[in-house]
C-alpha cells in the first residue's frame, strides 16, 4: 500500500466515519462492550504505522469536530499487554 492510497482511506474514514454525528452518536454502534468507532480508529492507527512508520493519533480530532471522542489505542495497548504477559 502507498502513502497516497492510505491517505485516501484515511479522509474516507474521516468524512464518512468520524465526521458523521449520526454513526458517532449511535448508541448501537457506541456500545460499552464494544465500541466499533474506537475499532475502526484502532485499526486505523495500525495500518498507519505499518505503512509510514510513524503514529497518527489523530482521529480524536476529526471526532471532535462534531463534538464527539474516539480512542485509537485498543490494538496498541492490547499487543503491548499480550507481550508483557508472554515475558512473565
Amino acid at each position: 500500500m502507498t502513502e497516497n492510497e492510505l491517505n485516501m482511506i484515511k479522509w474516507w474514514l474521516i468524512e464518512n466515519i468520524f465526521r458523521n454525528d449520526s454513526i458517532m452518536f449511535d448508541d448501537n454502534i457506541r456500545r460499552d462492550d464494544i465500541d466499533l468507532v474506537n475499532v475502526i480508529a484502532s485499526l486505523y492507527e495500525m495500518l498507519h504505522r505499518e505503512v509510514t512508520h510513524e503514529h497518527y493519533e489523530y482521529m480524536f480530532h476529526w471526532a471532535n469536530k462534531v463534538g464527539s471522542w474516539c480512542e485509537d489505542q485498543l490494538f496498541i495497548n492490547l499487543l503491548k499487554e499480550t507481550k508483557e504477559n508472554d515475558n512473565k
